[in-house]
């Protein structure tokens, strides 16, 4: 393999010439920049990035932390769209990712994921953030490596979705649509911060149009679709005048639908069924589903940007992203009401 002596030799400058024209140092003259770039391109030459890392005490290598909490994180559409966003952004800047899946827990947090933390491979990381008692971030911060949370736990840099808002929106859309017989397919408020905020906009929104609260039948699935199905045959056995089902995750909607046509009732005649998250499945489902869109790919894009921002130096402002209510063919107006 050619060596970094082979390009300057090709190209009648030192080494160190070719090492800054290949960082893209500054104050080199075009012609000194292109006979550089020729003899490189004419060899064949591949950087040592380890090398270059070493001296330059960089990587270029961002790390994104998913970590197993409630799911595996690959059954999670939502989870790729942010890894959607994070990646575009990381690529365009000159950044190769990193992917980090620890286990975390109450007692601990994975050693093998503290190895890769202590072992400073990494410019920076982006983490999910959500685990209900645990930060992900904690050891990270305690290396001192800069680093962005996507989720709730206090850091310095964040990002976060609307969850208020587009609790609020959901529950507003239906309420709007002429519903009063709601039920609430969630998941227990301590499982995941996000739900917690999503249910006070969901409770407010109840709340304006003058609905008992406290009144509206609730079940906690855990994300997932069978759940999601779970919790429908539940409520809609107990509470057969329902005519609506507000689901916190896209996923507990799609099985919410799938158990009402099991028991007879028709989407959206009978009842309407609304969601959360807007993952692309969304869109194709029979009926169509009736979501909020967290806009995943902007969480993700937004958050490698904030990291990068850090890592020249700077001191970003948190982020709140906001949400928007996508109306498909899953919502409609009670038969029996106006």
């Amino acid at each position: 393999m050619p060596t970094l002596e082979d390009v300057a030799r090709r190209a009648g400058v030192s080494t160190a010439t070719v090492s800054k024209v290949l960082s893209n140092t500054p104050y080199f003259t075009a012609e000194t920049r292109e006979k550089v770039l020729r003899a490189v391109k004419e060899l064949g030459y591949v950087p040592n990035l380890a090398a270059r890392a070493l001296a330059a005490g960089k990587t270029h290598i961002i790390a994104v932390v998913f970590p197993y909490v409630y799911d595996a994180i690959f059954t999670d559409p939502l989870i790729m769209l942010i890894l959607q966003g994070i990646e575009a952004e990381c690529t365009q800047q000159g950044y190769n990712l990193l992917l980090s899946t620890p286990r975390l827990s109450d007692e601990a947090v994975d050693p093998i994921y503290l190895q890769l933390v202590q072992s400073g491979y990494m410019d920076g990381i982006i983490a999910i953030d959500n685990h209900p008692r645990v930060s992900a971030l904690e050891p990270v911060h305690q290396r001192g490596i800069p680093a962005v949370a996507i989720g709730y736990h206090p850091t310095r840099y964040y990002v976060r979705s609307a969850d208020q808002q587009g609790g609020y929106q959901l529950m507003r859309h239906v309420l709007d649509l002429g519903h009063r017989h709601i039920g609430i397919i969630s998941v227990p408020e301590t499982m995941h911060p996000s739900i917690h905020y999503r249910l006070v906009g969901v409770r407010q929104a109840a709340a304006e149009a003058g609905l008992d609260v406290q009144a509206i039948p609730e079940w906690d699935g855990d994300f997932s679709t069978p759940s999601g199905a779970a919790a429908a045959a539940h409520l809609l056995t107990e509470h057969p005048d329902l005519t609506a089902l507000v689901c916190l995750n896209d996923r507990m909607a799609l099985g919410a639908i799938q158990q009402a046509r099991e028991m007879g009732w028709r989407v959206p005649d009978d009842l309407t069924v609304v969601g959360y998250d807007d993952i692309p499945y969304a869109a194709v489902f029979s009926p169509p589903l009736t979501t909020i869109s967290q806009q995943a790919p902007e969480l993700g894009r937004v958050a490698a940007q904030m990291l990068l921002e850090v890592l020249r130096g700077g001191h970003p402002e948190p982020i709140e992203v906001p949400t928007h209510l996508v109306i498909r063919q899953s919502s409609a107006s009670p038969r029996s009401e106006s």
